[in-house]
C-alpha cells in the first residue's frame, strides 16, 4: 500500500503503479516464499505465541521494501 501511495505522490500513472506493485509482490514472494502472513510466521498462529515471533522477518521485509523502493526510477 505504501508503495502505491508513494508512487502516486510522485505523479506516476496508474498503469506504472500497478506494474511496479506487481513486480514488488513477485519479488517478495520469490525472496520470502509467500505473501501470506500465516505462511511466513514461524509455526503459524496459536494462542500461546509470543508477539515477537515475526520480528526477524519483519526486519528483513522492511529492508527488502527499502531496497526495492531505492531502485524505482521516478
Amino acid at each position: 500500500m505504501f508503495i502505491s501511495l508513494y508512487l502516486s505522490a510522485a505523479s506516476m500513472s496508474e498503469n506504472q503503479i500497478i506494474s511496479i506493485c506487481s513486480q514488488y509482490a513477485r519479488e517478495f514472494e520469490i525472496t520470502f516464499g509467500s505473501l501470506r502472513c500465516r505462511e511466513l510466521r514461524p509455526g503459524g498462529f496459536s494462542k500461546n505465541d509470543f508477539p515477537h515471533l515475526c520480528e526477524s522477518i519483519t526486519c528483513q521485509a522492511i529492508e527488502f521494501a527499502y531496497l526495492f523502493i531505492q531502485e524505482i526510477e521516478l
